[in-house]
């Protein structure tokens, strides 16, 4: 009992990995393409929520073709000389032993080169991580595995990521597959179970597998049984959802109340989560009347956003959240079963990229009006003549010129 059985029973190789075998397949056939010499993407991205199988299914695949792995996680450090040392280095060398020592491709094998939590890396301890990653994209000499759990977090810091790389989607581990995975493991254990117990625990998991084998293993410490309801003194793991699985939850999905409960789990504020659903309804409701629905539903949440700002009446909240999600959903006549390519919202890509220009305007326009005894929106409405929306889009070539 004293060994992390998710360390015990991590899969050696890719055919142990459960619950994602469209991923495996993936990622296999661009390891195949690896032994074939340098393919268009030499990078693979493992996206997808925690405890689904991304980092055991590199290392199984490293494994299992005899590869060698160096693995960097959050709790190294990864600021951009880090990675260039361990990472970029190696990844530009034939290949190197765990040790540090280089080889040539005739004295060893690939060495996967694998980048845990990348979508993490950020702060004054990880400063130049990302220009490093870029690099890495860009130069590598070997197989690299970025794993991650929000794809959007690293790509928009990175467009060598975005457009240069494979990435393989790894979904939420269904409640069968978990419970059958534990009930082996409990009988490997000698550990008896019964089958509520499993229920609940890989229930409670919400597609986790790690941590539903680490509650099984909890609750098994100093016994050799778990019965029905121990299960119920553990949390319920709810897991913040990725605004990409966020808009086919609205868009694609049928449950409009399943749409409103991942929206309220959303980490993002309304007003942000209004924008993706904005951007993203025209690209999958073709029918005119649902596209019409659709906005009508998202003008009414737009209108009770204003009076928050307006008023500071919060209780509003909930119809924006509402609306937006569960009205949104509803809006569609029947369920869209095309694959779609969300997009991130236009505005704030037009807004980041004009952040400087407009914290400029904005100094310019408090030294004017200091000095003509006005105020800066009218130092700038009146005397550079700059329109509130010219600092956005293609507008802003209009104040690089002034």
């Amino acid at each position: 009992m004293a060994d992390d059985w998710t360390e015990v029973y991590r899969p050696k190789n890719l055919s142990e990995v459960v619950g994602n075998p469209k991923a495996v397949k993936e990622l296999k056939d661009w390891a195949i393409s690896w032994e074939q010499g340098r393919p268009p993407k030499p990078v693979a991205v493992l996206i997808g929520p925690p405890g689904v199988g991304k980092t055991s299914a590199a290392l199984a695949l490293a494994n299992e073709l005899g590869w060698g792995a160096i693995e960097m996680n959050a709790s190294d450090q990864r600021n951009g000389d880090a990675i260039r040392r361990v990472a970029l280095r190696g990844a530009l060398s034939d290949t190197f032993t765990d040790s540090g020592e280089y080889l040539s491709s005739r004295q060893g094998q690939k060495k996967l080169i694998i980048l845990d939590e990348a979508d993490n890396i950020f702060g004054r301890e990880d400063s130049g991580g990302i220009p490093a990653v870029s690099e890495l994209v860009a130069q590598t000499l070997q197989p690299v595995i970025l794993i991650v759990n929000d794809f959007y977090a690293l790509s928009r810091k990175s467009s060598a990521v975005r457009t240069r790389t494979l990435q393989i989607r790894f979904a939420k581990i269904q409640q069968a597959t978990i419970r059958n995975v534990l009930r082996r493991i409990a009988i490997d254990q000698k550990l008896s179970v019964t089958d509520r117990a499993l229920e609940l625990i890989s229930k409670n998991s919400n597609g986790d597998l790690r941590a539903a084998l680490r509650d099984l293993q909890a609750l098994g410490l100093g016994s050799d049984q778990v019965r029905d309801e121990q299960p119920l003194a553990l949390d319920n793991r709810l897991s913040a959802r990725s605004n990409y699985e966020l808009m086919a939850e609205i868009l694609n999905g049928t449950n409009p109340q399943r749409a409103m409960y991942s929206m309220r789990d959303s980490s993002d504020d309304p007003d942000t989560m209004m924008k993706w659903v904005e951007e993203n309804v025209p690209l999958v409701y073709r029918e005119p009347e649902d596209l019409k629905r659709a906005y009508q539903v998202l003008s009414r949440a737009d209108i009770f956003h204003a009076r928050i700002i307006g008023r500071q009446h919060y209780g509003f909240l909930a119809y924006v959240t509402e609306l937006s999600s569960f009205g949104v959903c509803s809006a569609k006549s029947h369920q869209y079963h095309d694959y779609y390519r969300y997009q991130f919202p236009s505005i704030l890509s037009k807004l980041s990229r004009s952040k400087s220009l407009r914290a400029t305007r904005r100094s310019v326009g408090l030294k004017i009006g200091a000095v003509c005894h006005m105020s800066s929106a009218q130092a700038i409405s009146d005397v550079l003549r700059i329109s509130s929306r010219s600092m956005s889009g293609t507008a802003s070539s209009d104040w690089k010129r002034r």
